[in-house]
């Protein structure tokens, strides 16, 4: 719980210092984008390294944070690109029962071009998010819940919280990258595994939402 305070706490702030939040979804840099995610990253490691091995004696590892081998980075790259299609796939059904809504900072990748615009957005949605939503969901939260309930309960929450925190617009295919995230980690045992998963997966969108052709304004 501390560990959310903080993080939103930060990005809140680095949101009314930058003026982000007076401001279109279309009008925000990717410069603000990375602050905001950076600012709630930092606060939330800061809170973890104080809190957790200050006050509880946790070492990175009681996070999940094993050194991975390569094998275990492979599993994570391949379940990532499966991962994916079928993030993909439900969205379109779920756009067919709700509509199209898309999440505020999808809207805002997509009017970024240039070299600089992707390598920002990159460092944002595939190294910094990652790392963070990670740490929280599938470290502390899914974690914390497997050690008391069935793989599939503590997958479910941890996934449901994770989903809501982008929006009901993409419940549904959140949720399913959520989920599957939480399989990953059980399955490799190293938490290192789905923030390279949840990298690629962001990396490849990332990638598909520039090449696409924008409409002439």
């Amino acid at each position: 719980m501390a560990s959310f305070f903080a993080m939103t706490s930060a990005q809140l702030v680095t949101v009314l210092a930058l003026g982000v939040a007076g401001r279109d979804a279309h009008q925000r840099s990717p410069a603000d984008i990375l602050a905001v995610t950076a600012a709630g990253a930092v606060a939330l490691l800061v809170v973890l390294a104080l809190v957790g091995r200050r006050f509880l004696h946790l070492a990175p590892d009681d996070f999940g944070l094993r050194r991975p081998t390569l094998g275990q980075l492979r599993f994570a790259v391949a379940s990532a690109v499966a991962l994916w299609i079928s993030s993909i796939l439900v969205n379109v059904l779920w756009i067919q029962l709700v509509g199209a809504r898309p999440q505020a900072l999808v809207v805002s990748f997509g009017t970024h071009r240039g070299p600089e615009a992707l390598f920002l957005d990159l460092l944002t949605g595939a190294v910094v998010a990652p790392l963070a939503e990670e740490t929280l969901y599938r470290g502390i939260v899914f974690g914390g819940l497997a050690q008391r309930l069935p793989f599939a309960v503590a997958a479910a929450v941890s996934a449901l919280l994770f989903a809501l925190a982008h929006g009901i617009g993409v419940l549904a295919p959140i949720f399913v990258l959520g989920f599957g995230l939480a399989w990953i980690y059980r399955r490799s045992g190293t938490l290192w595994a789905p923030i390279v998963a949840h990298a690629t997966v962001n990396a490849i969108s990332l990638a598909l939402l520039f090449a696409l052709p924008r409409p002439l304004a």
